[in-house]
């Protein structure tokens, strides 16, 4: 019992919850430094660091044993934490439910002491003291009083810390059940939510499955003004259950399009090519920016009869003052190079004309136009965590500007008068609480307390 006594005073120390918090935001801060798997742009990690960053688990921060190890800490130091508060907030409720036997505890352990002349009267005097100090008279007998503030102050750090507990499960059970991936969309054209319509995805190993909705985007604003501020490129997005539309609204940064747990942001534009084989299947390549180039570029591959081709597309942007300008050229010309079994191929074309990356394979060109890329995350623990988040901060309130106090005195007459033994406790032990009583029984009894140590050297 002695070691889990100790095991238990260690993971229920503040000290352990203040290293453990700092070790996930040292953590959380390196992950910024270091690209993470599945995430776009960013430098390659390289050199002799690297095998250190892939054994610690850096490149994929938050889902590495590092971070769970840390969060799992985390979470038990939190609920240990809530243990202890809740076992003395019941002590703290349970004695108002025997205010005599608590006050006189108190009033025995005095924090100090003041001279009544009239004991008849020094019981109704503290009482009125105690009211001044802004707490409620519970009892008043003939030898105790007993004062506190609202009962519920007890409950609010034990309920800011379950809260924090309930925090930590939601975010790890969202982690486990959510899927969030980059998706493309042509302005104009549609994607149904399967795993195949994301160039990048992850999913929670938890993870139900896809919502099967489309998302649709039916048109693009390059610049887009909202409370006179310029949002840039900001893309209208639809959602649709088949023919029936669920929701749709501009999307921008801080503006996300929901819809229950699905959750669209906008991440960024580039250009799309309809290209149109022999057969008529139609294919959208996709291409983004790269304004070191000033090109748009974009890599497909095609399976054939002799082997794989990569195709690369390529659109040159213009410049305007020297600067390279993300958006579509007033007369688009696509250069492509084919590499595969059939050789190299290259050439330049613009739309409405064809091409042959492979001899006898003439692909055309529909048009040239805009996408959006799309960031969709299904994640039902979004809402939860807001709301426990809100609670949480609502009880962390309580806990600070509305702690529980109380305050006893305890009345020995004498032959010559009374003395009045008073005591005061505050939850969060703010020294001025203690002042502020002290102050209210001196203005009460006209006369100048006289601290419990003192009084008790005095007698020695």
């Amino acid at each position: 019992m002695r070691i889990v006594s100790r095991v238990y005073d260690l993971v229920r120390s503040r000290r352990l919850a203040a290293v453990l918090l700092a070790a996930l935001a040292a953590w959380s801060g390196l992950a910024t430094l270091v690209p993470q798997k599945g995430s776009t742009g960013g430098r390659t990690l390289q050199g002799a660091g690297d095998w250190l960053v892939r054994a610690l688990g850096l490149d994929h921060a938050f889902s590495s044993p590092v971070f769970i190890g840390l969060a799992a800490a985390l979470f038990v130091s939190t609920v240990a934490c809530s243990l202890e508060r809740t076992a003395a907030a019941v002590r703290l409720w349970r004695r108002a439910d025997r205010p005599e036997a608590h006050a006189r505890r108190l009033g025995a352990r005095c924090d100090f002491v003041v001279e009544a002349a009239d004991p008849a009267e020094a019981v109704q005097t503290a009482s009125a003291a105690l009211r001044e100090a802004g707490l409620r008279v519970r009892t008043a007998s003939s030898e105790v009083v007993l004062a506190t503030s609202s009962r519920l102050g007890v409950w609010g750090s034990p309920a800011f810390h379950w809260l924090l507990a309930v925090l930590i499960v939601v975010i790890a059970a969202g982690q486990l059940t959510r899927a969030e991936g980059l998706m493309g969309v042509p302005v104009g054209g549609a994607r149904l939510d399967t795993r195949a319509s994301y160039g990048i995805v992850s999913e929670g190993p938890l993870h139900r499955g896809f919502t099967m909705l489309t998302v649709a985007v039916p048109s693009l604003e390059l610049t887009h003004v909202v409370d006179g501020i310029d949002r840039g490129p900001t893309p209208y997005v639809e959602l649709y259950d088949g023919p029936e539309r669920l929701e749709s609204g501009f999307v921008y940064p801080n503006h996300p399009l929901r819809y229950k747990s699905l959750i669209v942001h906008s991440n960024d534009i580039g250009l799309a090519v309809k290209l149109i084989s022999p057969d008529g299947t139609e294919t959208d390549a996709l291409l983004d920016f790269d304004e070191a180039r000033c090109v748009a570029t974009s890599t497909l591959e095609a399976a054939g009869p002799g082997g794989v081709t990569a195709l690369h597309l390529s659109i040159p942007l213009e410049t305007v003052g020297g600067r390279c300008v993300r958006a579509l050229p007033r007369e688009p010309r696509i250069e492509w190079t084919a590499t595969g079994p059939a050789g190299r191929r290259s050439g330049s074309v613009r739309p409405g004309e064809r091409f042959e990356p492979v001899p006898g394979f003439a692909i055309a060109v529909a048009r040239v136009g805009y996408y959006a890329r799309l960031s969709v995350a299904d994640d039902w623990s979004v809402y939860p965590m807001y709301a426990v988040f809100v609670l949480a901060v609502l009880a962390l309130a309580v806990a600070l500007f509305a702690p529980y106090r109380e305050a006893a005195a305890l009345v020995q007459k004498g032959p010559e008068g009374a003395t009045v033994r008073i005591g005061a406790r505050h939850a969060r032990r703010d020294p001025s609480f203690q002042q502020r009583v002290r102050a209210s029984v001196e203005r009460a009894f006209s006369a100048s307390c006289e601290s419990c140590e003192r009084r008790s050297r005095d007698d020695d």
